[in-house]
């Protein structure tokens, strides 16, 4: 290894006198520069080429989205690595399943903001990639990843550490809906799709989407997208329950009976319970029972399904 110069410690001492200690600086080209000891403070060395490194790295958690699903776990490997080279600074993102991309950054107070190109693995075409721009912003610890044209607009977002147990059930969950009409009946739709969802506070909500339900005793029912808010999560037993009488939550009830409108109108859900139990393979059980407005008899939706990725 090479240095940009070398040192000669001279120690001059008389006999009958004893002289001040120098220090001597001889260069590379025979130059020399000398210095009083007294002078100097500290000597570095310093290699004449530094390689750019990576100066941090970390691992973390995803949650992704885009206008086709909602915030959806994907795994504790994704990795950050931040780098200097050439007087700038970079972050590079690497995942299995969404790829890698490098980003020019700055950083201010801790937080990252950059622009980059994302390759993503092609869903369609194993062992291709498609590339993409991108974003990148966010705290240090939580980084969003913002893709422009891949489903729309993606986000990735990345967070420093492991996901809390109830996070990594994030996700929408296609299956069928057993719906249980009281006395009258149990009928099935198989297009129906619960969703676990974190809103900004860290809440768990879970949302069932629309669905239609035919040949009833009211005619053929659509029933419309509700939301359920901050149900409780027991780690135990994989489960988020609720008792939500009285949060006020309605859903939209169209029956069409004999080619006829009989019922178009929003009901408040009355006895209301929830309870959603997580499988460790991915799948989803969910018992929701309620009173719908003023009508005389219960109803219980038994849904079954599996995460979707």
């Amino acid at each position: 290894m090479k240095y940009l110069f070398t040192l000669v410690f001279a120690l001059l001492a008389g006999v009958a006198t004893t002289k001040a200690q120098t220090v001597t600086i001889v260069k590379t080209d025979g130059t020399t520069v000398k210095y009083q000891a007294s002078e100097v403070k500290s000597i570095q060395f310093a290699n004449e080429e530094q390689q750019p490194g990576i100066n941090k790295s970390f691992t973390g958690y995803l949650l992704v989205n885009s206008k086709f699903f909602g915030d959806t776990y994907y795994g504790d490997k994704a990795k950050m690595d931040v780098f200097t080279k050439d007087g700038k600074t970079y972050c590079k993102f690497t995942d299995e399943k969404w790829g890698e991309g490098t980003f020019e950054i700055t950083l201010n107070k801790g937080n990252i903001s950059g622009q980059g190109k994302m390759k993503v693995p092609d869903a369609h075409n194993p062992g291709k990639f498609t590339e993409h721009n991108a974003t990148m912003s966010g705290p240090m610890t939580a980084i969003n990843i913002t893709i422009n044209g891949l489903m729309g607009t993606t986000t990735i977002k990345w967070k420093n550490g492991a996901a809390p147990k109830a996070t990594t059930l994030l996700g929408s969950y296609p299956g069928k809906n057993s719906f249980s009409l009281g006395a009258f009946g149990t009928f099935d739709n198989i297009n129906t799709t619960v969703s676990l969802m974190m809103d900004e506070n860290g809440k768990y909500n879970v949302k069932v989407s629309s669905q239609q339900i035919l040949g009833t005793i009211m005619g053929d029912l659509t029933v419309g997208e509700y939301i359920i808010k901050d149900l409780t999560f027991d780690e135990a037993t994989n489960t988020f329950s609720k008792d939500y009488s009285k949060d006020g939550v309605k859903m939209h009830l169209k029956a069409v009976n004999g080619g006829k409108e009989t019922m178009n109108g929003d009901y408040e859900h009355h006895n209301a319970t929830i309870k959603a139990v997580f499988g460790t393979d991915g799948s989803l059980t969910v018992e929701n029972n309620y009173k719908a407005g003023k009508m005389p008899f219960g109803l219980k939706g038994t849904f079954t399904g599996k995460i979707q990725k």
